[in-house]
């Protein structure tokens, strides 16, 4: 093999090492933060970690507490720990915290940016029992 033909391998393995590098950036956790309502209550907190996959797709981890007196009668099922599910279209994040139940999910439906801020609802099969505003940051 060539002098030419071996640096441009070694530059090829050097973008694909880059590329990699880059994309384990977004596998930090995030912190979570949920307000109740429309008040800046704040009524859970906690991490969330989140792969987006080449085709625009979400997989990761949530563990988040209730704070301020809330429980999960008033905020449902984002108390604990879990695996989430979702996707990003059209720059909206959109993000199910209980994607294997049929019923008891909260939904996180927000703006993908640096900082991604939005609105969390809890729905049931009665509807929505409860939402609130959140925030996830690095």
């Amino acid at each position: 093999m060539n002098f030419k033909r071996q640096f441009q391998l070694l530059l090829l393995s050097l973008l694909i090492f880059t590329a990699c590098e880059e994309e384990r950036a977004e596998d930090k956790p995030y912190q979570y933060i949920a307000y109740y309502g429309k008040s800046l209550r704040v009524c859970a907190e906690g991490t969330i970690e989140f792969t987006i996959e080449p085709d625009s797709t979400l997989t990761g981890t949530w563990t988040i507490e209730a704070k301020d007196g809330f429980t999960q009668k008033e905020i449902g099922p984002q108390v604990g720990s879990g695996k989430l599910s979702g996707y990003i279209k059209n720059d909206q994040f959109y993000v199910n915290l209980n994607p294997r139940w049929a019923d008891n999910n909260v939904f996180l439906t927000a703006y993908f940016s640096e900082v991604i801020s939005g609105g969390w609802h809890w729905s049931t099969f009665a509807g929505v029992s409860s939402s609130g505003g959140f925030k996830l940051s690095q």
